[in-house]
């Protein structure tokens, strides 16, 4: 029987500097529970990546409880941050 844990496909874009070029870098996110926030799954993926060697998804975040506005993102095209409480 399912735990209810999701599996998901990130497309994320990666630069490495203003300077360079970026690209769009596909990450799967396996056994999310569908309880974490979006900032908590990141750390489940960067988590992944360190293990793997890989360098991490940076992101801004300070309060991680969409009161500051520091880790507002983008998802789907769409601004998610504070105003929604969506972290």
């Amino acid at each position: 029987m399912s735990n209810g844990n999701m599996n998901l496909t990130l497309k994320v874009w990666r630069q490495k500097n203003s300077e360079t070029a970026g690209k769009f870098v596909t990450y799967k996110a396996e056994h999310i529970s569908p309880d974490m926030s979006f900032l908590e799954m990141l750390d489940v993926v960067n988590e992944s990546l360190t293990h793997k060697n890989e360098e991490p998804i940076y992101f801004d975040h300070d309060c991680r409880e969409g009161i500051c506005g520091m880790c507002s993102l983008y998802i789907n095209g769409r601004p998610h941050g504070p105003k929604r409480a969506i972290t």
